[in-house]
């Protein structure tokens, strides 16, 4: 079973060598779209500084950038630290600010890993868990069996219309809705993954 962990908070830490300044931002990110996002904003906020580089990982993507830095010394050394926690929809972006000393290939790979590994001090890392959601639909003649059937579950929205529909949340690890609602009256639907 592979184990993936998630950031809880954003975060961000500045560490200096060698009179270079290396900013790093950690974010909890959903798709591409948020990594874009947080990349503008970044570059935005730090347009003067030498290089803005980064790596991110979602469930199913991941990638890294050096901007400009020796190849290998900036982006890879951020991924292998999201790699080894067992990080998952994590961006993490090292602003550098050259200080006049150069740090060589080998102090640039241990000065990006470093910026990494200070800023996840300074957040919780948590269990990524992964739910199911559940489509359960009933008449109005069923509403009480509904709400029984579904009283042990998180209900993530109530639709009254022409028919009744709830949506439940379950932990991947805990789903038994499938085998609990067999022989009922309700009509079951697994809708995502999350």
């Amino acid at each position: 079973m592979i184990i993936l962990n998630i950031i809880e908070n954003s975060v961000s830490n500045e560490i200096v060598i060698k009179n270079s300044r290396f900013i790093c931002y950690l974010y909890n990110v959903e798709s591409e779209d948020d990594v874009k996002k947080y990349l503008n904003d970044i570059s935005i906020k730090h347009k003067d500084s030498t290089h803005v580089t980064y790596a991110y990982r979602l469930l199913n993507k991941q990638k890294y950038f050096d901007d400009g830095e020796p190849g290998g010394t900036a982006g890879a050394p951020i991924m292998e630290v999201i790699l080894k926690n067992d990080l998952v929809n994590v961006l993490a972006v090292v602003v550098r600010y050259f200080g006049g000393i150069k740090l060589g290939a080998g102090g640039l790979i241990r000065a990006y890993s470093k910026a990494v590994k200070e800023a996840l001090i300074l957040t919780n890392i948590k269990l990524y868990e992964i739910y199911n959601l559940y489509e359960i639909k009933a008449n109005y003649e069923n509403l009480k069996l509904l709400n029984n059937m579904t009283s042990k579950y998180k209900i993530k929205s109530k639709d009254f219309s022409d028919d009744i529909v709830y949506v439940i949340e379950v932990k991947n690890e805990d789903d038994d809705v499938l085998e609990t609602f067999k022989n009922t009256s309700l009509n079951v639907k697994k809708t995502i993954k999350i």
